[in-house]
């Protein structure tokens, strides 16, 4: 029974550190499947690490797969795993735009600076544009790559391929969220009324932003639990375990020893009826006789 109460506190103390561990929002994937920046939506083309700093695509790869787009109201979505600045959308109308010079109509205003999290922007009306026509939306920004250039900024490109629709036809679910990587953790709760309504969690699902200062000043909370709320919920666990395994080792226990009594019963009847005695009466009667 101990040893199972250790197996079970260790899996939970384990549980625990790797909760504490866990990376934050956004590392992991650059530098192995994304550069500092990528599309959310719509999909972009397969990423390479030789290529992303290369005009107009960032990217060995042509054109590949094509994601519907809608007419009006078309929104981009970026996944940020670090900083960036000088953030621009651009579009080329064709099937497969090569050079730099075709991406020449800006699409979103300028964004001068980006944060670690998730931001959606909506594209400007564009005109003379109709259903069926293909394009190539273009994502160029700086950011700053550990272990290339002498740790200075450079560009990254990227590109998304699309086929405009009506709007009426895209019924696709965009994902269109602001936050930044600081906001899936909550604040540690404080016991002034005041500081706790000011962390409370915000609403994470907003309207797509025009310029990243407005995009973060209505970026929300996405919800999460701090170390702290996570090691409590943890040593809770593991106190509700070891009482479990206690409630278990009780009842076991009473009932091994109501067992015990029970065959004790059974052998002072067996003996009485033989005409012997138990250990107990020949204890007694020896007592008395002395």
């Amino acid at each position: 029974m101990y040893v199972l109460a250790l197996y079970i506190f260790g899996l939970l103390l384990g549980a625990t550190h790797s909760q504490d561990e866990s990376p934050e929002h956004g590392e992991g994937a650059e530098g192995s499947e994304m550069g500092p920046v990528a599309f959310l939506w719509p999909a972009d083309r397969n990423w390479s690490a030789a290529a992303d700093n290369i005009a107009p695509c960032g990217s060995t790869d042509g054109v590949t797969n094509r994601s519907i787009f809608p007419l009006s109201q078309g929104s981009v979505a970026l996944s940020i795993a670090d900083e960036a600045w000088h953030v621009a959308f651009r579009i080329a109308f064709g099937n497969n735009p090569t050079t730099q010079n075709q991406f020449a109509e800006q699409v979103v205003n300028n964004i001068t600076e980006i944060e670690p999290g998730h931001q959606c922007y909506k594209l400007n009306q564009l005109e003379g544009v109709t259903a069926g026509t293909n394009a190539t939306i273009q994502l160029e920004y700086w950011s700053e790559y550990e272990g290339e250039n002498n740790g200075n900024n450079q560009s990254f490109f990227a590109c998304a391929d699309v086929t405009f629709v009506e709007a009426k036809d895209f019924t696709i679910q965009v994902p269109c969220f602001n936050v930044t990587s600081d906001d899936f953790n909550e604040p540690t709760p404080s016991s002034n009324p005041a500081a706790s309504t000011s962390g409370a969690p915000r609403s994470s699902i907003i309207a797509p932003t025009e310029s990243a200062t407005s995009s973060q000043a209505a970026s929300s909370s996405g919800g999460g639990l701090s170390t702290g709320a996570k090691a409590g919920i943890a040593v809770g666990s593991i106190i509700g375990a070891i009482a479990l395994i206690s409630a278990i080792a009780f009842f076991v226990w009473r009932r091994g020893k109501a067992t015990g009594l029970k065959n004790r019963e059974s052998y002072e009847l067996r003996a009485a009826k033989l005409g012997g005695t138990t250990p107990e009466a020949a204890s007694a009667t020896s007592g008395g006789n002395a």
